[in-house]
């Protein structure tokens, strides 16, 4: 005892204070920092403790953790220990919890003399509790979420316990599935009972007999889902899984699957759906190919195979370059890459080649399959053969989204519409339900999706709605072309049910054939025209036939005459001048042919020159004389004083004029007026003949200038001709700038023709004297051969010219030409153009060359005459031309000139 009282309490307390492990800190009573044990210093971070002796330890914890502070100083002052769990950081900021006990230090007197402090570093047990605490939360959170999952899962799910499968847990969708029954704690033979024989409670056992899962892919399960309702088929993907407890014992079952009958359902409609698209692919006309994204082939229909002599297996894997031709490899592949890359679909006209290295030309329409990301997945053709057609109608029809861009592609219109049938079962209107690119191309209708016809064409008429909805009842396919008048057009449609004996869908495929309608019609309407065409021109050969034997019976008879008559002067003068009235009469229909003729062909040209229309009607007069004195008319003269000046062919403006008054004689009885009158309007000359004659019917007005009229005009009173006067004369006059227009007031009124020709700017009429007459024929003695291979018109030419004092030689060929020039040496040669061997053109050139003959005198004798028939003729060496029959009065003109 007396050891101990010897121990040094104060050492003693001193050595405890600084070994302890906590943070200790001796505190004055008013709650100052007095001293600090090392373990304290080190744990809070203090480099130098003489910085903060004396401080008031409340001001080292956070404003929020004071009042604690102040609580416990509190209750150790007054005897009793504060106890507080804080945070308070290091003196360096190292975050740290603390547990704090704060007890008072009394003296020998029990008196309060100190107070101490104990913090005990919490931080790592503080930060585990946390954690548990987070963890707790999120195990709790997780069970919930995986409560809510269960229930509200997409997929169907049951927990069934023990061996007999007790509904222990349900979801939501297991229990839509089966019709919302109160499960829970029935076992599932009891609970389903419907079920019994579709195998699922064998397969329940041997799952919990074996613990080996079962998985099962659009299983058919017949249920009731609705009380006292009949068995509804339903198809599920089902997983059974056995469930465990701590020792590894099957203490119950996981149902879980998804009831995938709409998919399954939406399956079997694709499938019928992919069948008619093969079938519509297998069966169309048009050839279909579709490729993959590196160009290889992976579908054809027969008609493609066809085409190009392949089977199927061998076209399948082949390269689009293996069954393109060289010449359309660089353009197929070119707008394969810009369409593949992003592009449009494109249509090309190629070549194909097939097996046997033969060219196929088609028309392909190609197009890009794409997925739903619009990725590539690859190409659609559409081939059509163009070797007989290029308008080959394709019969493709809709099917789903994945075959719709193969119909983008088609040509023609494509459209689905729901027949809508009113309360008596007759059809009403229809809706359209889906169409292609091409349907508003071919109808002109837009954003149709959803409307009805009525509502897009509300005049449309009753034929379509009665079509398509016998197609809809009945299921008969139909084809047909119709007009749509409320449309404007007309359209080939083939129309077929779609979806089954119930469905009222109609599928229409269709084209716009308004233009090839309106092209037969033009076509109908052309036959038409070339019939009446034909009508008039074999009735113009007939009037032609009648016309020319008319001058020939009295030419042949003439013949006769002067066979019999001998010498009779009397007589041959007679006949001779009957004959040259008839010719006269012969030339006259020939030209007027010639003349409408080179019309039609652009060769007739005019020769125009500045005239006075006085003289150019008084030599039309001159020329029509004979016929009006023949039959007694009168004809009334109404001219102004001043001449009126035309730039013009004075030859033609002069035959215009004989052709009106020509048939002003003709078709006015005998004694009757004829008028020609001429004055100016407005800058333009007109010229008007009116005669008292048969007149013109107000029918036939609109046509009186037209080719050949003259045959279905008056027939009772033709005086000969070939009903072309008007329409040359027409052509004649339009040639000229000017208009021909005809009056009448009907049948025994007589009729007005006017002639309006445009004057000349400025003119005034040049002095021109009468011509100057050519003395007599050119001076005998002209040594002259005549070539043609026509023996009378050689012959005749002879004679005519040999009657003018001159020497004549006649040859009948190109080759006796050239040998009788050698020994006559003519010093003109009239040479016909077509002749045998060598033509006319050939002996001409070789004449020129012949030594002697540098001067003579060719003249070129043919019935061409255009101006380039006689530039060919000047180039061959000809120096004059003249046109068949020549007229006497020419060929002596032209000798008298040579003499």
């Amino acid at each position: 005892m007396q050891q101990a009282s010897l121990i040094d309490t104060n050492a003693l307390g001193l050595q405890l204070f600084e070994s302890s492990p906590d943070c200790l800190k001796l505190l004055s009573n008013d709650g100052h920092i007095l001293a600090m044990n090392r373990n304290g210093i080190c744990a809070m971070e203090i480099d130098d403790f003489q910085r903060f002796a004396g401080a008031l330890w409340k001001s080292f914890w956070p404003q929020e953790s004071q009042a604690e502070v102040d609580a416990a100083l509190a209750l150790a002052r007054a005897g009793g220990t504060g106890q507080f769990k804080a945070y308070c950081p290091t003196a360096l900021g190292t975050p740290r919890w603390w547990e704090v006990l704060v007890t008072p230090v009394r003296g020998e007197g029990g008196n309060l003399q100190n107070l101490l402090a104990v913090s005990r570093d919490v931080t790592a047990a503080h930060e585990a509790e946390l954690e548990r605490e987070r963890l707790l939360k999120e195990l709790q959170a997780a069970n919930a979420r995986m409560a809510d999952i269960f229930r509200q899962a997409p997929a169907f799910m049951c927990v069934l316990n023990g061996p007999d499968h007790v509904f222990e847990l349900i979801n939501e969708r297991y229990l839509q599935l089966v019709g919302n029954r109160d499960l829970v704690g029935q076992p599932v033979r009891q609970a389903l009972p419907e079920i019994a024989g579709q195998g699922f409670f064998e397969l329940l056992d041997g799952v919990y007999r074996t613990g080996q899962p079962f998985f099962g892919t659009d299983m058919p399960v017949m249920l009731q889902r609705h009380p006292g309702a009949a068995l509804e088929q339903r198809f599920v993907d089902l997983v059974y899984m056995a469930l465990r407890d701590a020792d590894g014992r099957i203490t119950g079952l996981l149902a879980h699957g998804v009831d995938q009958t709409e998919r399954k359902l939406a399956e079997l409609k694709l499938f019928e759906s992919r069948e008619r698209f093969a079938k519509i692919v297998g069966q169309a006309a048009t050839g279909v190919v579709e490729i993959d994204a590196q160009g290889r082939i992976t579908l054809v229909n027969q008609k493609y195979c066809d085409m190009l002599g392949y089977t199927e297996d061998e076209l399948v894997g082949m390269s689009v370059a293996e069954v393109t031709a060289p010449d359309s490899l660089p353009e197929t592949l070119a707008k394969v890459n810009s369409l593949t890359a992003g592009g449009r679909g494109f249509v090309i006209d190629k070549h194909y080649l097939r097996k046997d290295g033969t060219l196929l030309p088609a028309t392909s329409s190609v197009n890009a399959l794409r997925g739903p990301a619009g990725e590539l997945l690859g190409l659609v053709a559409i081939v059509l053969d163009t070797t007989e057609s290029r308008q080959a109608a394709e019969k493709l029809r809709a099917s789903e989204e994945r075959y719709r861009t193969l119909f983008e592609s088609m040509d023609q219109g494509f459209a689905i519409i729901d027949m809508l049938f009113d309360a008596d079962g007759e059809p009403a209107d229809y809706r359209f339900l889906e169409m292609n690119a091409m349907f508003a191309q071919h109808t002109g209708l837009v954003d149709a999706t959803g409307k009805t016809a009525r509502d897009l064409v509300p005049g449309l008429d009753r034929f379509w709605f009665d079509t398509y909805g016998r197609v809809a009842l009945s299921g008969e396919a139909v084809r047909f072309e119709n007009g749509a008048p409320a449309m404007g057009r007309w359209f080939d449609v083939y129309a077929t049910r779609i979806g089954g004996e119930h469905s009222h869908k109609v599928a229409l495929l269709f084209s716009d054939i308004s233009a090839r309608k309106h092209s037969e019609e033009q076509l109908r309407q052309l036959a038409a025209d070339l019939s009446n065409a034909d009508r008039r021109k074999t009735e113009f050969l007939a009037t032609l036939a009648h016309e020319l034997r008319n001058p020939l019976a009295p030419i042949r008879s003439g013949l006769g005459v002067m066979r019999l008559s001998g010498d009779n002067p009397a007589a041959l003068l007679k006949v001779r001048e009957m004959m040259e009235r008839q010719v006269g009469h012969m030339v006259h229909l020939i030209d007027d042919l010639l003349d409408v003729a080179r019309i039609s062909g652009g060769k007739l040209e005019l020769k125009r020159e500045r005239a006075g229309l006085k003289a150019i009607l008084a030599s039309a007069v001159e020329t029509s004389a004979p016929l009006i004195d023949a039959a007694h008319h009168r004809l009334d003269l109404d001219l102004p004083a001043a001449d009126l000046v035309v730039d013009g062919d004075v030859t033609r403006i002069a035959q215009v004029v004989a052709n009106l008054l020509n048939n002003a004689a003709k078709y006015t009885p005998s004694g009757g007026r004829i008028g020609l009158s001429l004055r100016a309007d407005a800058g333009m000359a007109v010229i008007a003949v009116t005669d008292t004659g048969v007149g013109i019917p107000a029918d036939a007005l609109s046509s009186v200038f037209d080719m050949f009229k003259q045959v279905e005009r008056h027939m009772e009173r033709a005086q000969g001709g070939l009903g072309i006067g008007l329409s040359l004369v027409r052509r004649l006059v339009e040639m000229h700038g000017g208009t021909v227009t005809a009056a009448s007031g009907g049948a025994g009124q007589g009729s007005r023709f006017e002639v309006r020709l445009p004057l000349a700017a400025d003119a005034a009429m040049s002095a021109s004297g009468a011509p100057a007459a050519h003395g007599a024929a050119g001076s005998p003695g002209l040594r002259i051969l005549v070539v043609d291979d026509n023996v009378d018109a050689a012959i005749t030419l002879s004679m005519i010219l040999e009657a003018g004092g001159h020497i004549t030689q006649v040859a009948h060929d190109g080759v006796a030409a050239l040998e009788a020039a050698a020994g006559f040496a003519p010093q003109v040669a009239f040479l016909d153009i077509g002749m045998p061997g060598l033509n006319g053109y050939e002996t001409a050139s070789a004449m020129r060359r012949m030594p002697g003959l540098e001067g003579i005198t060719l003249v070129a004798l043919t019935g061409w005459g255009t101006e380039s028939d006689r530039l060919r003729s000047s180039e061959a060496g000809f120096d004059h031309h003249l046109t068949k029959p020549a007229q006497l009065a020419a060929v002596q003109e032209l000798l008298a000139s040579l003499a």
